[in-house]
Formats: structure tokens, sequence, C-alpha cells
């Protein structure tokens, strides 16, 4: 009765804003042994829309069959558009009245699309289909063209009544409000008071959990019955529910269902989520893949992206969540140091873009641009701002475009709005251009005097192009100071020098020591990592020649190739018999123990005294019986990444082509058995940073002063 009530509550809610959209009365029926859908959709239109729109036109799946006959209007099929996905019809309205009780449209065919890998999802181990209805599940979505997609309706609300064999059943957006059984027959409905953009239909037999959290019901479905698995993922989304509750506001459905996929996908859909059941079976998935879902219920499935302005909601959601989660344990600036160091391995003058021209990601380069980019440009909103009023505007900014598209200009708007700020020409800046700042620190000098010491110091943007305005964070270790005293310095010009005065000695300057402004990363402050080899144009990889795992590690390589051909890259691969020397122009990996240049990429010749004892115990193990991986810069020329893979477990290295593309942020990688699992993993230190400067004196003092992490935008319940 309270679940009645509530769609009740809700419907009284949008009777206004229902009356501004197309609604769609669904009933569809299946039959998933042979694939095929039959659809009945009554389609009502607002009367004025009709008046000033006598003639429509919408796509359908071209393997669908369409009846052409109506009362009060004309069906009429447009020659000459049918293609492969989808076939253009005319409604042409003979009277609108007639027409606006309901525009009936009736149809039927099969929908068997492949399961394929795209070039994002091949190198992630996912793969995608424009829908499929098939004795293993049931996927539609809007690129199904599985229901009428008009141009000039493109929102709509819409109630679905699905039948289908009992074992079976399923999910979409919305509230369900039916679920019976009769004569081996399943009857499900959903109905969705809330404009949606495309509406999924997914289908599969699965075991059903839930909980009531507040006013949400929290569902898992499950392929194979896991209670204590549903447990912890219906735990886990009330937690997250609250937590997004209290930055931004009311959640905007009435459910949300983690539903379990017969293949390997990471999807969000407004309501519920649509995971792999090896991707939900991962325990680091709950608290970083999964509340990124969550909150795309907020960005992008609620407040809808308008993509001719560009797709603002991946970086929010990632700010939101991936990065937030890292900030409240601690390594926020972990996080965005790999970002950044993402976009400077992954971007370069061929394939940069503006994140205004985001639509979603197909490569590292895209992903760097669109997530990436766009998350560091809200940290330095929060930083600019304060956590206050950067959660404020969004909020204004959730409340104000909720069921509607919306762009980065509405962003703006929220933000203009709550800060009181002209905020056009830092949006034009990171939003509608190119590239991004690179610095140098130089002409560091110290000045003694009486009673003080005057510290000055040159900063300067030296990357080609157009110049940024940017408020560059400055850390001043000074000497008998408890705290590092922080600053932040504008840099509007190509150089600045700037002075400071403090009763004791300064001891050490650090330039953006968090990693707090959109730029790109010199070379010396950052690591080496798996992302500068993957990152890299063109690239090498050393076989070896002697070597029982050869033609393993070729198929390795060879896998690798086409994922770096895919993203229009060059992947070389040769034996390690071909040359004298790891080169030293392009990002190099040296596969094999066997390989006669392993002896020059050892893990100990740089970091020998930063490994913990334990540590070196474990890679020496790793060395003789399982899995080694690292990446270490290139002893003949530090700006270039050399990559070693080494393994005494044949069976290991086809799970690792997938899998070492997840971990490009790490420096070392230790794996155990043929899955294989990973039992070791870190970053090693930045040695010598071009942005640090200790400054010299005869008695060199120690400094004991550290930066603490700044407080995360939401603390930890």
């Amino acid at each position: 009765m309270k679940h009645a009530l509530l769609i009740s509550t809700l419907l009284l809610l949008f009777p206004v804003l229902n009356a501004q959209y197309l609604h769609h009365n669904i009933d569809a029926g299946i039959h998933h042994a042979d694939s095929e859908i039959s659809v009945t959709d009554v389609l009502t239109f607002p009367i004025e829309f009709l008046k000033e729109n006598r003639t429509l036109e919408f796509n359908l799946n071209s393997k669908l069959s369409l009846d052409l006959s109506g009362e009060g209007y004309l069906i009429e099929k447009l020659e000459g558009t049918e293609g492969a996905d989808s076939t253009c019809y005319r409604i042409i309205i003979k009277s609108v009245k007639k027409a606006a009780k309901g525009i009936t449209l009736t149809y039927h065919g099969k929908i068997e699309e492949e399961i394929v890998a795209g070039a994002a999802e091949y190198a992630r181990g996912f793969s995608q289909t424009d829908g499929i209805i098939g004795p293993e599940g049931i996927y539609m979505a809007g690129s199904t063209h599985w229901v009428p997609a008009f141009a000039n309706a493109t929102l709509f609300t819409f109630a679905l009544t699905v039948e289908l064999d009992e074992p079976w059943n399923v999910v979409t957006q919305g509230t369900r409000t039916v679920n019976s059984v009769e004569n081996g027959r399943r009857n499900v409905t959903y109905e969705s008071p809330e404009p949606m953009d495309e509406i999924y239909l997914i289908g599969g037999q699965w075991t059903e959990y839930s909980i009531q959290a507040g006013n949400v019901l929290v569902q898992a479905f499950l392929r194979t019955p896991d209670e204590a698995l549903a447990n912890r993922y219906l735990g886990v989304t009330q937690h997250y529910l609250n937590l997004y509750a209290s930055l931004i506001g009311e959640y905007p459905f009435t459910k949300f269902a983690l539903v379990e996929n017969f293949w390997e996908t990471g999807y969000g859909m407004p309501s519920f989520t649509l995971l792999g059941e090896k991707v939900i079976r991962f325990p680091w998935i709950l608290h970083s893949s999964y509340p990124h879902e969550l909150l795309h219920n907020y960005w992008g499935n609620s407040v809808y992206v308008d993509y001719k302005q560009g797709n603002w909601c991946e970086g929010i959601t990632v700010y939101m969540a991936d990065h937030l989660i890292k900030e409240q344990h601690g390594l926020g600036s972990d996080y965005r140091r790999s970002t950044l160091q993402k976009f400077t391995d992954y971007v370069n003058v061929e394939n940069d873009f503006p994140p205004a021209e985001f639509i979603s990601r197909n490569n590292p380069a895209e992903e760097a641009v669109g997530y990436g980019k766009v998350m560091m440009f809200n940290n330095m909103l929060r930083d600019e701002f304060g956590a206050e009023l950067f959660l404020r505007a969004y909020s204004d900014f959730y409340q104000n475009n909720r069921y509607r598209q919306a762009s980065f200009d509405d962003i703006r708007n929220s933000f203009e709005k709550i800060t009181g700020e002209n905020l056009e020409p830092v949006f034009d800046q990171w939003i509608n251009r190119t590239g991004a700042p690179s610095l140098k620190l130089s002409d560091i000098h110290v000045t003694e005097r009486v009673d003080e010491y005057e510290l000055t110091f040159t900063l300067e943007q030296i990357q080609q192009g157009d110049l940024f305005m940017l408020n560059v964070p400055v850390a001043i270790y000074v000497e008998g100071n408890q705290e590092v005293h922080l600053t932040r310095e504008q840099l509007n010009k190509q150089k600045t020098t700037y002075s400071y005065k403090f009763s004791n000695r300064p001891l050490k300057i650090s330039i953006d020591p968090q990693f707090n402004i959109m730029r790109t990363l010199h070379h010396s402050e950052v690591p080496s990592s798996l992302s500068q080899l993957f990152g890299g144009q063109k690239s090498l990889v050393i076989l070896p020649q002697d070597s029982t795992l050869s033609a393993s590690y070729r198929a390795m390589a060879e896998f690798w190739s086409k994922t770096q051909v895919a993203q229009g890259k060059e992947m070389e691969i040769i034996l390690d018999s071909e040359i004298e020397k790891i080169p030293v122009d392009r990002p190099v990996w040296v596969m094999g123990f066997e390989n006669k240049f392993f002896n020059q990429v050892q893990i100990r010749e740089q970091y020998n005294d930063f490994l913990t004892g334990e540590e070196k115990e474990q890679i020496t193990a790793l060395t003789k019986e399982n899995t080694l991986v690292y990446a270490l810069p290139n002893r003949n020329n530090p700006e270039q990444s050399v990559g070693f893979i080494g393994t005494r477990r044949p069976g290991a290295l086809g799970g690792l082509s997938r899998k070492l593309t997840h971990y490009g942020g790490y420096g070392y990688l230790g794996f155990e058995g043929d899955e294989p699992s990973n039992v070791l993993k870190g970053v090693f230190p930045v040695l010598n940073s071009h942005l640090d400067h200790v400054i010299s004196y005869p008695d060199q003092p120690e400094i004991h002063q550290k930066l603490s992490a700044r407080e995360a935008l939401a603390g930890v319940n």
C-alpha cells in the first residue's frame, strides 16, 4: 500500500510536466527463444503539439514490420530511408481531435544483433550490442530503435507492459506496478512519469532481492542466487543514496536496482545499473564503479546531457564518485596526479579537442579529456569557491534542470548565481579550448636581512599555444613553523616573479604539490607507469626469441597492438635478437624473464631503497614462480618509459592481456596463478620534481613539515 501511495504522489507531482510531453503506452510480447517481439504503442501527444506539428517523422528498427493503418492520421514509409539500423516513417495528422486520443503503432520482428567489442570495449574486456533477444537474455535500448524515436519529441513519459515466459522477468526505468504470473506467462508493468530520452528493456532469469530505503526501493537482480552478494550491494546502495541526497538533493526516482547482465558491461541507466557477472563480483567495484553508476541517476539520467554542446556529466560524476571516495581515504592528490598523468600520456596535438565537443569515451585520449579534464575543472571550481558554494551551485543546477537537457552553460549559470561572479572567461578557457598549461619554476633566491628573509621565485607557462588564466597553489616550508605556508598566485602572463618575506628561513618551495589545477605534467613529476607505455603514439614490444612462452607473449603483444590500432596508434613487435639496445625514442615493452634485455631493466636498480623488505621478498618469489609487471624510466632517456612483463605461468598471459589496461596508474604489479590474481601493486616515488626546490644552506636543516590532505567533499560515514 505504501508503494502504491508513493506512485500516486509521484503522478500528482508531474501533471504540468507530463502535459508537455509525448506519452508512450506500450504493450510488448516477447518470445525470447525466437528472438521475436511484438509491440502495440499508443502515442499520446499534447493537443497543442499536434496543432503545430501536423506532420511527424520517426525512426524504427528496420527489422520490425510496422502496420501502416490508422484513424485520423496516415502512416507512410519514407522511401529511401531504410538503413542498417532504422527506417524513417511519417505520420500525417488528418484530424487533430482524433489523433489527440492516441496514435496506435503496431509492429513486430526479430531483435538479434551480435554482441561485439568496440574500440573502447575491446581494451576494457567489455562488449556491446545495439539490441538482442535470445535464450541468454534481453537487451534493448535507444540504439535498438525498438520504440519510435521522434526528432521533435526527444523527451517523453511512458508506461510499459511486457508479457513473457514465467521464469523470466524484466527491468526498465520507472516504478514497477505489476508483476504477476498467469498460465505460464509473466506480466510486468513499469510506469515512468519522469520524462526520459530512451526506453531500456532488460530481461533475464534472476533471483530478486530488495530492501526499502526511505522512499526508494533498492533491488538486486542476480542470475545466480547469492544472498550475501545481494546484501552487500543493497547496503552499499543505501549508503550512497543517503550520501548523494545530502550533497545534491533528493534522489530522482523511486528505485535503484543492480541488474546482472548476461555479458560483461558497466552501464548506468535511469534507476538501475547493468553490470556483468564478473564485474559485480570484484570487491573493489562496490566503492568505485558502482557508486559512479548510481550517481549517474543525478548526472546524465535525470539531468540529461545536451550532446550538441558537450557531455558534461562524466567529469562531475567522476569527481563526486571516484575522486570523492579516494579523497575520503586521503588519496585525492594521488587520484588527481594519475588523472593529469593520463592526460599528459594520452593527449597530443593530433587528438586533442575541447570538452565542449566530447560525446562519449571511445579511447584513452577521449577519456582523458571528457572525464579527466572536466573532473579537474570541477576540482578548480571547488578550490576557487570552497566546498560549500561548490555543492550549492550543483544543487541549484540539479533542481533547475531535472528532466531536461542541460549544458556546460547551465552549470555556469548556477555557479554565477551562487557565487555572484562572471565565470564566462573561466568556462571558455577550460571547456571551449584545447590544451592545458605546463609550468616551470625558476630563479629561486633567498635574500637575508637583519630581521627577515625574502624569497623570490619565477613561474612560467611553457606550453605551446595560448596562455591560461591560472590560480596556482604554492607551498612554502619555513624553518620553525609547524604548518606549511599555503597560498595561491595568479599566473595570467607567460612569466611572473613573486616575492615573500618570512622571519625564519624558507627551506623549500613546491608548486601545485597536490595536483589541484589542470595541467600537463613534466616527466620528473610522475613516476613511470603503465599508462605511459599504453599512451605512446608509437611504441615497441621486444619479445624473447629463446623462451618456451614466446608464442604466448606474441599473442599478448598482437592483442595489445590491435587495441592501439583501434585508437589510431602504432605498436611494433620484434624479437630481442633483432636489435642491440633498447630504443630511447618511444615507450618500449620488454617481455619475458628470458629476454636478453631483462638484466637492463631490473626493478631494484633505481628503487631498491624505496621497496620494503617484504616487497623485495615478494618480488623475488613472483620472479621465480608467478608474474611480475613494472615500468621504469629509460636509463638513457628518462622522458620515455620501459615496461617489463615476465611470467612463469603460461595460462596467466591471456587474462593479463585485458587486465593490465585497468592498472594504468601503477608502476609495479605482481600476480599469482593462471587467473591471474593481483597480489602486489604500487607507485614508485617521485625523486626529483622540477616544481619542487629545496633551498641550500651551509648547515642544511631537515624539513619536518608535511602537507595535510584536504578535507574531503563529504566525510566517511
